[in-house]
């Protein structure tokens, strides 16, 4: 029989086969018991019911589970072969990306140009504070977020993240956290009620970090459980979503690689109907504290991220060795400056974006060479319609329409 959903087999099954059925997956070969119990979930109210999570380790979740591994050994095997000049600007467009999806998932406006000039801004040795650099700070050093030991942990990482981003009304208003209730509509109808009181919130933080720790459970399927449980417990009034999905991409770029785990939001925002379905999914009482099928969903989503980045970057590799082969004709000869300085524009214009404005003080450092090398480069450039000036302070170039399709397509 397919494995189904335990709300679809309570109408396909008498109470007693019913019952059977739910005992073997709670306590099967194959079960996990998480220790993290929910109440039950209906019609907008919290039922009298109280459920402890659990999944079973299904063949469907296994292939997913491989599937992500192989997958960021993918990612790491295609990341060495970028040139080494490329490598921190992918990752920052990477971020810029998924802080961007991030925001449109939770409904707050947002420009790429915003969190472009943010990460800059936090690369600065006397950073100036500006919107969002709390966001793609967090997001730039994503590997070196240290594991959750403390119920202090998760007001730090919201305070380093979005705090500066949430209104007035909606800062923890608690000794750390909330004090009041807080509800999630979707316009129509509630569909979920946080944990209570501050008190209960601490309880359950505390529960969640002990599950963090409990290496009994595979590491993947925790991180996704850690991140549903904080989802339930909603210790914020504003910001749960956010501070959620960064904590288990924290606990990702450390088991899996930071490019896998940054690319988590915006596998979400793909599918945020499915997402929120398979959180939502869970408290309903029928279900009975179930997850695997959630688990199923989250590592569907985060093998899809996995591929739009193997994806982007094959294609970007195939593109960059048209390139390589372009630069090798004899026309270059005598002319190495050039050569590498076009060469070096042309690899940020695939990995990056078209059309990518680069600076002297860029190039410089792309490539090594001095300003005023560099500057008699451009100037070739420039003369034989590769490049053109686009601004004089900061110097800064770009390439001319059509010669990137014309050097790949050749």
């Amino acid at each position: 029989m397919t494995y189904q959903k335990l709300a679809k087999l309570f109408y396909k099954l008498d109470p007693e086969s019913f019952t059977e059925e739910l005992h073997k997956r709670r306590n099967g070969y194959g079960s996990y018991l998480t220790s993290l119990f929910i109440k039950g979930f209906r019609k907008g109210h919290h039922t009298s019911e109280s459920f402890e999570l659990f999944y079973v380790n299904t063949h469907d979740l296994m292939s997913l589970n491989n599937e992500v591994l192989l997958n960021s050994s993918e990612i790491s095997s295609l990341i060495s072969k970028l040139p080494d000049f490329v490598v921190e600007p992918y990752f920052h467009k990477l971020i810029v990306n998924e802080a961007q999806s991030n925001n449109e998932i939770e409904g707050v406006r947002s420009t790429k140009k915003e969190l472009q000039e943010a990460l800059r801004e936090v690369r600065k040795p006397e950073a100036k504070h500006k919107r969002f650099t709390g966001l793609v700070k967090t997001y730039l050093y994503i590997d070196h977020i240290k594991p959750f030991d403390k119920i202090q942990d998760f007001r730090s990482l919201y305070d380093q993240l979005v705090a500066d981003e949430i209104e007035a009304e909606d800062k923890p208003d608690g000794e750390l956290f909330r004090r009041g209730r807080v509800e999630i509509n979707d316009g129509q109808v509630t569909t979920h009620i946080g944990v209570g009181s501050e008190k209960d919130i601490t309880a359950s933080l505390g529960a969640l970090i002990h599950y963090l720790k409990d290496e009994s459970h595979p590491p993947l399927y925790r991180y996704m459980v850690a991140h549903y449980y904080y989802e339930y417990i909603h210790p914020f009034y504003d910001g749960n979503g956010r501070t959620g999905r960064l904590l288990v991409g924290s606990y990702l770029s450390r088991y899996l690689e930071k490019y896998s785990a940054i690319t988590f939001s915006y596998a979400v925002n793909q599918d945020k109907s499915t997402y929120y379905r398979a959180l939502e999914d869970i408290a309903f009482p029928l279900n009975q504290g179930e997850v695997t099928f959630y688990l199923i969903h989250m590592l569907e989503l985060l093998s899809a991220g996995q591929r739009s980045i193997i994806d982007d970057l094959e294609i970007s590799l195939l593109k960059l060795e048209r390139i390589r082969e372009y630069m090798k004709q004899d026309k270059w000869k005598g002319y190495g400056d050039a050569r590498e300085i076009l060469y070096s524009i042309l690899t940020i214009n695939v990995f990056i974006t078209e059309n990518h404005i680069v600076s002297v003080q860029d190039v410089m450092n792309y490539t090594n060479r001095s300003r005023h090398k560099i500057n008699n480069a451009m100037d070739y450039l420039v003369q034989e319609g590769y490049v053109e000036l686009v601004s004089k302070k900061p110097k800064s170039y770009q390439l001319c329409d059509g010669w990137m399709e014309k050097i790949i397509s050749s």
